[in-house]
């Protein structure tokens, strides 16, 4: 699947599940909401995939405790990482592949939904270092 159709494919779907989002300088945007937590998701397309990056809205005071929990938490993912940014929030990273069109929204949505229960559920345990 070409950049543009993977783009125009992922704003179809959040156009259909109501969410609001932007693009900027070829990256999708939009918040995600789970509870009281509130974080930002930056989307971008590749040739037969998209990038998932989950940017939690607080900085990791104790870097080095905040990698000694990112390393634990990426032991038990089935798929993608988090890290810490150079300003230290945290940032959850998946990819899901769009080499199949007729499966392509279903992994999308199942990207999007990993992606939320890795970071609301990630929360607490980045929130405290």
């Amino acid at each position: 699947m070409k950049e543009e159709d993977a783009i125009r494919l992922l704003k179809s779907f959040l156009d259909s599940e109501g969410v609001e989002w932007v693009e900027e300088n070829g990256w999708i945007r939009y918040r995600s909401r789970h509870g009281a937590m509130i974080w930002e998701t930056a989307c971008r397309a590749m040739e037969d995939a998209l990038l998932f990056y989950g940017r939690f809205p607080f900085q990791i005071c104790d870097r080095g405790k905040a990698r000694c929990v990112c390393e634990e938490i990426n032991r038990r993912l089935v798929r993608g990482s988090l890290f810490l940014a150079e300003d230290g929030s945290p940032v959850y990273h998946c990819r899901t592949d769009l080499d199949d069109v007729y499966g392509a929204e279903d992994r999308i949505a199942a990207a999007l939904e990993y992606s939320a229960q890795v970071i609301s559920h990630s929360w607490g345990r980045l929130s405290g270092t």
